[in-house]
């Protein structure tokens, strides 16, 4: 068994704009925290848009899982996501992730639901491998830090800083590809790898 999940990987040009973003709130919130505070920066090259997280999978649904959602992405054409906003799950009164949010839209800026429907396109083709569709709601975005302790603490202290309250903007990711990735869990953090890539919109383009 290996431990999978389905997710966009992101290019060069937006990982550098994160590294600032997470430089800068990291140095922010750095002068609010107590000893007791823990929070855990997710690494720059780590950071990617998880569309289904699949868990433990026996090794021989590697192939399968590729042929179906390749044969599923091939209707939905690439699309732009913006990369803006920071939040937290669940709130401020606890907050366990620390994010940077994602939204989809039209050529013409106007918001669109096509990544909801990439997810659920994604969660309707692996059902047949038995993968159950999540029970909680989409909500895409990347992770940049998870708090491991004094989660209350932490939240107070996002408040008194403002941290959710200005406006960040990243620019754009072209959603192109889903890749099936592995994650093993090493003593430094999760180590990500890459097992297979499929392209969105072949049908499109043929």
């Amino acid at each position: 068994m290996i431990r999978t999940f389905l997710a966009v990987e992101l290019p060069a040009s937006l990982k550098q704009p994160l590294v600032q973003v997470q430089a800068d709130v990291r140095n922010r919130v750095s002068r609010e925290l107590s000893p007791a505070m823990r929070i855990q920066w997710v690494r720059p090259d780590s950071i990617h848009l998880t569309v289904k997280f699949l868990g433990d999978i026996p090794e021989d649904h590697v192939g399968a899982l590729q042929s179906v959602v390749g044969d599923a992405l091939r209707t939905v054409p690439p699309f732009p996501i913006d990369v803006a906003r920071l939040g937290v799950f669940p709130d401020l009164r606890a907050p366990r992730v620390l994010w940077v949010g994602l939204a989809s839209r039209s050529s013409e800026g106007i918001p669109t639901t096509t990544l909801s429907h990439l997810v659920a396109t994604v969660e309707h083709c692996v059902e047949e491998l038995g993968y159950p569709p999540e029970s909680r709601p989409f909500n895409p975005h990347l992770t940049l830090a998870r708090i491991k302790e004094e989660a209350k603490e932490v939240g107070r202290a996002l408040a008194r800083i403002g941290l959710l309250d200005g406006d960040v903007r990243l620019g754009h990711l072209e959603v192109r590809t889903v890749a099936l990735m592995q994650s093993e869990l090493k003593p430094s953090g999760s180590v990500y790898t890459k097992l297979w890539e499929v392209p969105l919109g072949t049908t499109q383009q043929a």
